[in-house]
């Protein structure tokens, strides 16, 4: 009995080689290039020989790269060789005992001995002062079923660059839920981290010359498995890894929310622990989001855009325009609500008011950024078409003209003085067209400073969305300025900003014949 014992003790002896005689820690040469900094599982390793000293305890473990300017990258080192002592384990006698007491151990299992970790890093890219803001205008998610697919494969295959991966079915997998909300939350916290949102407690902004309005549309992505040879590492040690690649198409819009430059960018993220979490997935997701974000900001032309100013110097440049003055112009609420029109196009309606009894209208410019099927609603409710002669983006002002005269106009007459506390009135196409030339009271609240040259003046007349580009005057029709906007949100009433009359002719270099 004794001699029995003795020889299962020793076959259990030999069965655990390799985790007896296998050192605790192994020494892995990560080549990459100088300047760039290791840290696993976020610390900074013990280097020997030039070799990183990791332990053998059967946990993937997180490889980051880090170089100053650029975006981390990350990869997952695991234990997926066996050791060469686990021939001992298995011979002579533990052929006949696999797979019962076969080694399983953390040591019996090695790492590669050299990670080629040559990755051509992201640069990062920070909002420079000169940068303008960007906004998320709309996240879509637009993945055709063939376009969102999960792979998996073996480590090794992986490790040999062999393209033998294969597709899994969804159910197969986690949980895998992709919502607009996420990526929207995603793409807001990269940008705020780097800076391209305004975070300033401010809400008088330069609007055009300052912001970007961004378009990202998630077409294609594919969640790529990585799993360990050994069932033991897959099993006992859950050895997996996940990362993504993902295609956005990116949409550059101005302040008016105008295209004005698109493109497509194929991006990959780190590879992170698979451990069947939604917080492994919104971080692999995020990773890829921030590479494709990269991708896309350090593009030269959207280093163009991010400090395009040429807008200043086009309108710099505007010919003095001289108008006729008007010879029947509002000089009481009745004649200037007939002076005031609704101008539509196929996105919605704003307003507008003349200036001269010949058909020039001034409204914003963002009501007539749009000019497919762009009219003009009289107060009679005739309707007709609309040319614009010139605009000023910087200012969202615009110069129409209608071949129909009509009875009264306004008068754009330069420093009329108006003080605050000032009766005043708004006259537009509030909400719907069926409101048309809605008249409601309100005071000058404050004289607000946009700007070096640019300034609104604050008040609290009922305005809405449609009265964008409608008059503001005084109840013997002198014009106080062009409705400009409303301050949203909840709680929030009676905030509302016109661009002054001395502002109009400025920028639209208007000069009206008495």
């Amino acid at each position: 009995m004794r001699k029995v014992v003795a020889l299962l003790s020793l076959v259990a002896l030999l069965n655990s080689c390799a985790s007896i005689l296998n050192s605790r820690y192994q020494n892995v040469a990560i080549i990459t290039e100088s300047g760039n900094k290791i840290l696993i599982d976020g610390k900074e390793p013990e280097v020997k020989n030039n070799k990183y000293r990791i332990r053998r305890d059967a946990k993937p473990k997180q490889v980051t790269i880090v170089k100053e300017g650029h975006k981390e990258d990350k990869f997952i080192l695991m234990q997926n060789r066996r050791s060469y002592l686990y021939t001992f384990s298995v011979i002579p006698f533990g052929v006949l005992l696999y797979p019962m007491v076969t080694d399983r151990f953390p040591k019996a299992y090695n790492y590669p001995k050299t990670i080629d970790a040559n990755s051509s890093l992201i640069p990062s890219i920070k909002k420079k002062e000169s940068y303008k803001n960007i906004h998320l205008n709309k996240v879509a998610l637009d993945i055709k079923p063939e376009d969102l697919r999960v792979t998996r494969q073996p480590y090794d295959q992986f490790q040999d660059k062999k393209d033998v991966a294969y597709n899994i079915d969804l159910d197969e997998n986690i949980g895998l839920r992709l919502e607009n909300t996420l990526f929207t939350l995603l793409l807001n916290e990269t940008l705020a981290k780097n800076g391209f949102i305004d975070t300033t407690n401010r809400v008088l902004k330069g609007a055009y010359l300052n912001n970007l309005m961004v378009n990202a549309t998630i077409t294609k992505a594919t969640f790529n498995e990585v799993v360990a040879n050994s069932y033991a590492l897959k099993n006992y040690y859950n050895h997996r890894m996940i990362y993504a690649d993902m295609v956005i198409k990116w949409e550059v819009l101005d302040y008016f929310q105008q295209p004005i430059y698109s493109s497509e960018i194929k991006s990959l993220s780190g590879q992170y622990h698979f451990n069947n979490t939604d917080t492994v997935l919104s971080a692999v997701i995020k990773d890829a989001i921030e590479a494709n974000f990269f991708e896309f900001m350090n593009s030269k032309k959207v280093i163009e855009l991010l400090e395009d100013n040429s807008q200043l110097e086009i309108e710099k440049n505007l010919e003095a325009k001289v108008l006729p003055g008007p010879e029947s112009y509002a000089d009481n609420l009745s004649s200037a609500v007939k002076a005031s029109v609704t101008i539509r196009n196929k996105r919605g309606h704003g307003s507008g008011f003349f200036i001269t009894n010949q058909g020039h209208i001034v409204t914003n410019y963002h009501v007539v950024s749009d000019t497919s099927n762009l009219k003009v609603v009289l107060n009679n409710g005739m309707e007709l078409p609309t040319k614009v002669l010139r605009v000023s983006k910087i200012h969202d002002l615009a110069l129409l003209k209608i071949d129909e005269k009509n009875d009264f106009a306004f008068r754009l007459e330069e420093n009329k003085n108006f003080e605050i506390g000032s009766d005043i009135y708004a006259i537009g196409t509030p909400s719907a067209e069926d409101l048309s030339q809605t008249l409601s009271k309100g005071v000058i609240s404050g004289f607000r400073k946009l700007g070096e040259n640019s300034s609104l003046i604050q008040t609290d007349a009922s305005i809405n969305s449609g009265n964008s580009g409608g008059v503001i005057t005084d109840k013997d029709g002198n014009v106080v300025g062009v409705v400009s906007s409303k301050l949203k949100g909840f709680g929030i009433e009676g905030v509302a900003f016109c661009i002054p009359t001395q502002e109009v002719l400025e920028a639209l270099k208007l000069k009206i014949n008495k």
